[in-house]
């Protein structure tokens, strides 16, 4: 069965991440990504809203078993799920007040919940909360104990056991036990279903250096990281070249940051991304207890990016491309120490758990590693640019 995966402009997940683990997960279902709408007026109602969001997919889109659209605004009956004809609109409204899980365990849930009840056409609900994948769910708030549970009771297992026929059903039924595994095993202990997902196998092929001779980096970091930056910047490349370390690459390290720009007219970080970024082998980003500013699109004045750092780093990521940098990052280990009458205690925890955030979403795109002081840093650093420079590059 094929589905169609589309999201509200304004969700906010890491869709590629949960779309990876949708297939991932899945042997019978298989799930396409789609391009984002645009919801509106802001309360769901049938069938306006599902006749809006029709006419903004790409057709044929009729070749898809099922449309999933995800949203955070409300239906006017504060339901979860409906559906029309190919399309079923899910909205997370509430989430917050509903449990303290992550969207992507109940965007989850709900797919399980929808083929489940393709599963079972006996049309069974239970009217109580039983965290069996079965419950109508008349209290919303019934969603955690579904979420942490994800399972069938043993009288729905055995009925819908009973009543499958074909090869089709039996496979739907597998995936459904896969997925709700993963997400019970997440959620039971507070985790986001996504850390669950395997690292993709990808073959980095050899590639040439932007700079024949020389490998150029550049440090990518928040301003919280002022020590780090500076030991980077000031030794990388002397202790590179005094470690043997260009020897033994047989290439010039050159170390760069946003520090080496002139001062000019422009939107700084659409120029550190056109005349440094570009022109790197390496991002090399470093993190803290922060990600950072926000960057911003000049001509929608919309947030582009959680910050210049993760913008820099995002664009070494995809390995694929040859003439991407690639990536290395590192995190601090501790956790911001603050008291409790601190006066910015709100602001230091919404920005640690950000970056805790963004280090799940990225594991499956990249390989991070923790340090504790910026000494074995700077050693990790070193070694780790060697070995990527012998291995990746020509």
């Amino acid at each position: 069965m094929h589905t169609l995966i589309i999201f509200d402009k304004d969700f906010k997940i890491e869709k590629e991440i949960f779309l990876n683990l949708l297939n991932e997960s899945c042997s019978y279902l298989k799930f396409t990504l789609g391009d984002d709408v645009a919801i509106v007026p802001d309360v769901l109602t049938k069938p306006k809203s599902f006749n809006n969001i029709t006419k903004q997919l790409e057709k044929p889109f009729d070749k898809f078993d099922r449309i999933f659209c995800f949203t955070d605004k409300p239906y006017n009956d504060n339901y979860f799920l409906h559906e029309h004809k190919l399309l079923s609109i899910v909205t997370c409204y509430g989430w917050p007040y509903l449990t303290n899980l992550p969207y992507a365990n109940g965007l989850v849930y709900f797919v399980a919940y929808y083929y489940a009840l393709v599963l079972d056409k006996s049309d069974f609900r239970h009217h109580e909360t039983t965290g069996c994948i079965y419950d109508f769910l008349w209290s919303k708030d019934g969603i955690d104990d579904g979420m942490r549970q994800a399972r069938f009771c043993s009288s729905c297992l055995k009925r819908v056991t009973k009543n499958i026929k074909t090869e089709d059903q039996g496979k739907l039924l597998g995936d459904l036990k896969t997925l709700m595994n993963l997400l019970s095993n997440s959620s039971k202990w507070n985790q986001d279903v996504l850390s669950s997902l395997s690292p993709q196998k990808t073959k980095i092929e050899k590639r040439k250096c932007k700079v024949e001779g020389q490998v150029n980096v550049v440090i990518a970091s928040p301003g919280d990281t002022q020590t780090e930056r500076s030991i980077l910047l000031d030794k990388l490349e002397i202790q590179f070249r005094r470690g043997n370390h260009e020897k033994h690459c047989n290439r010039r390290l050159i170390v760069h940051g946003w520090e080496d720009l002139a001062s000019q007219p422009g939107y700084p970080q659409d120029i550190i991304n056109e005349k440094i970024i570009k022109e790197m082998d390496f991002v090399v980003a470093v993190f803290k207890h922060k990600l950072g500013t926000p960057t911003i699109d000049i001509a929608t004045n919309k947030t582009r990016a959680v910050s210049g750092t993760v913008e820099e780093l995002l664009q070494a990521i995809d390995n694929l491309k040859k003439t991407a940098p690639l990536g290395m990052a590192y995190f601090y280990s501790k956790a911001p120490t603050v008291s409790l009458d601190t006066p910015d205690f709100d602001i230091i925890r919404d920005n640690w758990q950000k970056l805790e955030t963004f280090k799940k979403g990225i594991q499956s795109k990249m390989i991070f590693k923790p340090y504790t002081e910026s000494t074995s840093l700077l050693d990790s650093i070193i070694l780790d640019l060697e070995k990527n420079i012998l291995d990746h590059f020509e």
